[in-house]
């Protein structure tokens, strides 16, 4: 950890660790997973009392303002995806990169972000009462997930790669090259069946950490194309190998 960041967060965690409402702080993101570096942002979850998630917010927005500048921030729409309060500070300082990533949940809340096979081995800032939880997903809830995208993905990919098809042909360069890329990314799982059952539903993120070289290289190459005669060429194989993996992981799996 370089110095500004360790300054940072223990001023930070004596914030939010003397507040009476705030019971648990656990950092995620690349310090969970070892990825840890000077472009590094902080990913901090909370849990607090179920009134006192402006309050906790206030307190963490009032600091951050007063002792490093708050350039902009994002605080997400509720309801949220994951049922939680989350808030993206930009800072003045000390950094560019460490923008503050603020997850605040509800005592009586589920779905923590704790299990350790998708987020990694979280620092635990405090946890005053015994809270933290990072017990693996279920093997159960693992393969209903796995199920579940591996039929939405081979009952439906298939509208997909009609269309990219179709702005290829038609010489459409820009929609080509949307639909070509949300293709890529649509067959995500198909490669995550393969290599990280647990992480299925992350798309193609730290695929260079968790994919053999061969298939980083693969879709390396896929990835950047240099015009449409090249992109026309890469689709098809592309096309060929989502069908070879629908198959493949059919036989293996969901028979």
């Amino acid at each position: 950890m370089n110095k500004i960041r360790e300054e940072f967060i223990v001023k930070f965690k004596n914030l939010i660790e003397n507040c009476e409402f705030i019971y648990t702080a656990w950092e995620g993101g690349s310090a969970a997973t070892g990825y840890l570096d000077e472009y590094s942002d902080l990913d901090l979850a909370i849990i607090c009392d179920d009134d006192k998630i402006e309050t906790a917010f206030e307190l963490i927005e009032n600091y951050l303002q007063k002792n490093y500048g708050v350039k902009r921030k994002f605080r997400m729409p509720e309801p949220n995806w994951h049922g939680h309060s989350q808030c993206f500070y930009q800072l003045e300082k000390p950094s560019e990169f460490l923008y503050a990533d603020i997850l605040i949940e509800k005592l009586s809340a589920g779905n923590r972000f704790m299990e350790k096979d998708r987020h990694g081995n979280a620092i635990v800032w405090f946890d005053k009462k015994a809270l933290f939880d990072p017990t693996p997903t279920s093997q159960e809830a693992v393969d209903e997930k796995c199920e579940r995208l591996y039929k939405m993905t081979a009952d439906s990919i298939w509208v997909l790669v009609i269309e990219a098809k179709k702005q290829i042909l038609r010489g459409n360069l820009v929609d080509a090259a949307v639909t070509y890329n949300q293709l890529l990314n649509r067959m995500a799982p198909l490669f995550n069946l393969q290599f990280r059952k647990s992480k299925v539903d992350f798309g193609l993120r730290y695929a260079e950490r968790d994919f053999p070289q061969e298939t980083v290289d693969w879709l390396i190459d896929k990835l950047y194309v240099k015009d449409l005669a090249d992109m026309q060429k890469k689709f098809k194989q592309v096309e060929d190998k989502i069908y070879e993996l629908i198959e493949e992981l059919k036989d293996k799996w969901f028979e």
